[in-house]
Parts: C-alpha cells; structure tokens; sequence
C-alpha cells in the first residue's frame, strides 16, 4: 500500500510539473507572439557591438508568424529622445509595430527591427547591426529594407539615408532638421518626410527646403506631407493618421524603379 501511495503522489507530482510548464509555455506563448509577429530579443555579439556608438546591443526584431513569400521585407523603427530612457524591454508591442500584427491584406508579411540608442543614432553602428541581423536572418528581403522615425528618429532616419542611400528601398522621416551636406546622394532615394506647420523653424521649414533641394537636384521620388497647424508634440499623432504611408513604403524595392514616381504624389 505504501508503495501505491508512493506511486499516486509522484504521478500526481509529474502532473503538476506538466501543468505548470504548459502554463509557462502558454504566458510565454502569449507574451510573444501577437498576431502575425513573434518577438524575438537580440543581443549582437561583443565582436560587433564593441563599436557601438551609443547603440544598444539588445534590439527587439520581429518575424512574420506566417510568411507569404520565401522572403519578407524589413522595416526598422527608430525612436525619439524618449525611447533611450525606457528599457528595451519595455519598448515591446509598441505602437509602430501594431499595423503588421493583424496587417491588412495589401501588406507584406514583414519583419520589424526596433533598435535602441543612448543618445542621438549613429549611423555607423547602425549599419553594423543590420548588416549582423541580414547575415543571421536569410528570410529578410535585404532589397526590401526600410527606415522610419520622428523626431531624433526622423533624424537618425535621415542621417543614415544619407550615409547609405543605397541600401534603404525607401525611407519616412519625420519631425527632423535635415542635414543637407551630403544630399545629392539621396536624389534617386524614396522619402516621405513629414512636419508640422507650428513645429519648431528648422524644422517647420528645413523639411519642405529639404524637399525643394532634392527636386532641384532631379528628385522625383521625394514627398513631403504638411500638417497645418500642428506642433511637434500634435505633428507626431497626426503622421500615424496619414492614409496610404505603408502602401507607398512596400511599393518602392531595389533595384530602384525606372519609371520614377512623380514627386509629391
């Protein structure tokens, strides 16, 4: 009898074991994966990270849960002075990445990469990471490769268009003072920038300067959305509302189209 009561408990021990690590499964289960996106938290090794310029070696990617091509775009988000003093953990399911986790039909499946900055991005190390996250995910679409941010993301959106137009199939950067030393590399390079009308003047006016520049340069693939009224703070709601932005992003591939688009439409 002794032995019976012995075997009860311990199968009801194997039980409780069981139970309890299909319930661990599941939160996990939950916790990372919404939708049509899994999160997947990276850490870039020390042999490439150690030449990070404020670039965090953690970055959150995520992967298209069902994929509807062998491979899939990748749309990186870079984000204001406000996302360098969260952690990176609570930097998870933000608003960004909602439009891929019930996508609309005209969508791509895609991966999201949102890296994490100290301070103002550097583009050097940013290229550094994604050439690791290209090399060890072969389902990314390395011509299919785009950039967004607002503010100091617009910024550093901008500054890396700038310093590797060639990788970028298309860029959207927003509330951001444009640098313009080195733009007519950025001539045959899509750009959706965005601003807004009381935001600060070099901003309010550096973007649609920006815009103007590369035209005269022979641009054709720049556009730039206005929002009358609107400061900085308001502006950053409002290009979340802006119809059409996505679709407009996955159109534009490398090689670039030879029939361009006609600018600011």
């Amino acid at each position: 009898m002794k032995n019976m009561n012995h075997a009860f408990c311990g199968f009801l021990s194997l039980l409780v074991s069981v139970s309890s690590a299909n319930a661990q499964l599941r939160g996990s289960t939950s916790e990372n994966v919404r939708g049509n996106l899994r999160l997947e938290t990276i850490s870039i090794p020390k042999e490439v990270s150690k030449e990070f310029v404020r670039l965090n070696s953690e970055a959150l990617l995520y992967h298209p849960v069902s994929s509807r091509a062998e491979n899939d775009p990748l749309v990186i988000f870079l984000h204001g002075s406000g996302g360098a003093r969260r952690s990176i953990e609570n930097s998870r399911w933000k608003r960004e990445v909602k439009p891929f986790v019930s996508p609309k039909k005209e969508y791509p499946s895609v991966h999201v990469l949102v890296p994490q900055s100290k301070g103002e991005w550097d583009p050097a190390s940013l290229d550094k990471m994604l050439d690791y996250v290209l090399e060890m995910n072969p389902g990314i679409d390395a011509n299919r490769v785009y950039c967004v941010g607002y503010s100091m993301g617009g910024k550093g959106t901008w500054e890396w268009g700038m310093r590797s137009p060639k990788r970028f199939a298309a860029i959207i950067p927003k509330g951001f003072i444009p640098d313009l030393a080195n733009v007519k590399g950025m001539v045959d390079l899509p750009i959706w920038a965005m601003v807004g009308t009381n935001d600060s003047k070099p901003r309010s006016e550096g973007i649609p300067a920006m815009s103007r520049a590369l035209v005269e340069l022979g641009s054709t693939v720049v556009r730039t959305t206005v929002f009358e009224g609107a400061n900085h703070a308001t502006a950053a709601g409002k290009s979340h509302q802006v119809e059409g932005v996505y679709e407009w992003l996955f159109s534009h591939s490398l090689p670039r189209n030879q029939e361009k688009a006609v600018a600011g439409q």
